[in-house]
């Protein structure tokens, strides 16, 4: 029996440190990780700082990288898009599949007010101090997750 039971918690110890894909999230010293499906979404939303008007990023993540494939917004002032494909009530959308890489980051400040959702599942809101959030496709250890997921 003390051999099954040793066997048993090698067992376990061994897969808890097997690497999987992951969308890692981390802001000022705070990362976060949240298991990566064959093909996750991840959406962005936040207020626009000139014209306080609300934008939402969405993102297409999987193994081989972040893709950008939508972007909505409100208006047309600093910063924001001037060509787009069609109007949503009060948005504008633009539909892409622009490839940005394993890596993507954005900087916020306290009045972006931003929320970050990985299959419709909030994950993520904004603290009340500026910074910078990155976004990394990356392979962890399961155990990593499990102590990570914030």
């Amino acid at each position: 029996m003390k051999k099954f039971f040793l066997f048993f918690l090698l067992l376990i110890a061994v897969v808890m440190l097997v690497p999987v894909s992951v969308i890692g999230i981390e802001f000022e010293n705070t990362a976060c990780y949240y298991f990566l499906g064959s093909n996750s979404t991840l959406e962005i939303s936040y207020t626009h700082s000139v014209s306080l008007t609300k934008v939402v990023d969405v993102y297409r993540v999987s193994k081989r990288g972040i893709f950008a494939v939508e972007e909505r917004w409100q208006e047309f002032l600093a910063g924001q898009p001037v060509d787009f494909n069609y109007r949503a009530g009060s948005f504008y959308v633009k539909k892409m599949n622009k490839f940005l890489g394993k890596k993507w980051e954005y900087w916020f400040i306290p009045i972006n007010n931003a929320t970050i959702k990985i299959n419709d599942k909030i994950v993520f809101v904004q603290p009340k101090e500026d910074g910078i959030m990155k976004i990394e496709i990356r392979r962890v250890p399961i155990l990593l997750i499990i102590s990570r997921r914030c």
